[in-house]
């Protein structure tokens, strides 16, 4: 009996610091945001501020363009999520449904995208946009990240359509509906689950790129959000607050999207399960 308090109290104080582990970062950026200048370079360290202020979040918004900033960004994220979900739906149905000669080299080229670091493709693709005359647009960032986000959305649908039965394409095709009209209106729908756990990650992975918007955009109209808090690092000097305050700004919508596609897809899970 002692020995089992003993064991569940260790348990408890494990999940406790790691609860501590994890959200202290966002409780230092929250604290950094409404503290002065001078206060963020005091010694000893203050964890709370003495004088809260929203300084550093005005200064941010009234930053020049701030507004076009967040666009840029939700346009790419919502065009690079869109465009994955139909490819990579598309391909993962071709993968888990089809047999072909080349599936099994497909898959594993696949797998070994997912192998090699991002930074390996920087100078080669920057050369084709650059002769190719793409450079400052926003339609070059959204084709580099959908070509990195296929391959794992495609090996992370494979399951959910596995998983549909055969017997209704079937159907669907027995009642006149070609394989296109079949996949639109049978497969996708019955897939939305993980069309939506894919929607979420390549929505995240987009609007928090940083690499690809800096290597590729420079025009200041065609900045994404997380390009201009990068910009907030001087070569001298950095403002941690606006730093801080700006980076609470851009995880807002990435938190208020999880937490609304999160609902949907337990409510779908709910539902294949019921059914």
């Amino acid at each position: 009996m002692i020995q089992k308090t003993v064991l569940t109290a260790m348990k408890y104080i494990l999940l406790a610091l790691f609860f501590l582990f994890t959200v202290f970062p966002f409780f230092w950026l929250l604290v950094s945001s409404l503290k002065g200048s001078k206060e963020l370079y005091e010694f000893p360290v203050h964890y709370l501020p003495r004088e809260a202020s929203l300084n550093n979040y005005r200064e941010v918004i009234e930053m020049g363009n701030f507004g076009l900033y967040i666009l840029n960004s939700l346009f790419i994220a919502l065009a690079g999520a869109c465009l994955v979900v139909l490819i990579a739906g598309m391909s993962s149905y071709i993968l888990s449904r089809m047999e072909f000669k080349s599936k099994p080299l497909i898959f594993m080229v696949f797998m070994m995208t997912q192998m090699l670091p991002t930074a390996v493709g920087f100078a080669p693709l920057y050369i084709l946009m650059s002769r190719m005359g793409m450079i400052n647009r926003l339609t070059t960032v959204i084709i580099i990240l959908v070509g990195g986000q296929i391959p794992f959305g495609t090996i992370l649908l494979i399951g959910f359509m596995k998983g549909i039965p055969k017997a209704l394409e079937e159907a669907a095709l027995i009642d006149g509906c070609g394989r296109i009209k079949t996949f639109f209106r049978i497969v996708m729908p019955l897939a939305k689950s993980g069309l939506f756990s894919v929607f979420i990650f390549v929505f995240l992975a987009c609007w928090n790129d940083v690499y690809t918007s800096v290597l590729y955009i420079n025009a200041n109209s065609k900045k994404t959000l997380t390009v201009a808090i990068y910009s907030m690092i001087g070569k001298y000097d950095i403002n941690w607050g606006n730093v801080a305050a700006g980076t609470l700004i851009a995880m807002l919508p990435a938190i208020l999207l999880f937490g609304f596609m999160k609902e949907i897809f337990v409510e779908n899970i709910a539902g294949a399960v019921k059914e």
